[in-house]
């Protein structure tokens, strides 16, 4: 099945662990993810030389055997996006464990995010993933988020997100706020997810 596409180029990406595995073991293997993230955001050639930047995130999340991207295209398409961290990641994975074979479900999960409105409800969403799995009592508890970088734009850091997209609309303290606040349930299941394991 072909992905729904979106208007804006933003959409809401779910990579699995195959058969549901651990894919983080310790802290460097979450450090070593957020590093090819941020290399998406600020890529370079062979000699050093900046690259067009590869894909635009507002929001991440890594779980034990999950993870969860609010992202936008840029000079890659999903797709090709998508495909470049997995395979970075798992090359990274598979050399460290000795281990063969795929790391990722083979086909990642996409929605289209076409209004402000579910924009900013997916920021509660994959900001409180850790809070539903009970790994931690609020957003600023669980250290493999991007909340901790909306906080830092307080004082002027930016690393892989763009904070400034979502402050233009939202102050920090709204934003904590409005983040902060439980989703129901129903939306917090990853099972309103699943509809949407589209083909790459």
């Amino acid at each position: 099945k072909s992905r729904d596409l979106s208007g804006a180029g933003i959409y809401h990406v779910m990579m699995r662990g195959t058969n549901r595995q651990d894919i983080f073991e310790d802290g460097d293997d979450y450090l070593r993810f957020l590093g090819i993230l941020r290399n998406m955001v600020y890529p370079v050639n062979d000699t050093g030389k900046p690259l067009p930047q590869r894909c635009h995130f507002y929001a991440y999340c890594l779980m034990t055997n999950h993870i969860h991207l609010l992202v936008r295209e840029a000079e890659d398409k999903l797709a090709p996006a998508i495909h470049r961290i997995a395979t970075a990641y798992a090359h990274y994975y598979n050399n460290k464990y000795v281990r063969f074979g795929h790391l990722f479900q083979d086909r990642f999960k996409s929605e289209p995010v076409n209004d402000q409105g579910y924009f900013f409800t997916l920021l509660r969403y994959i900001h409180q993933n850790p809070m539903a799995a009970g790994l931690s009592k609020g957003i600023d508890d669980y250290e493999w988020s991007s909340w901790k970088e909306y906080e830092n734009y307080r004082i002027g850091l930016q690393d892989i997100c763009t904070v400034k997209h979502v402050t233009a609309r939202m102050s920090i303290d709204e934003l904590r706020d409005f983040v902060s606040d439980p989703l129901p349930k129903k939306l917090r299941s990853e099972e309103r997810f699943s509809r949407n394991a589209e083909t790459d």
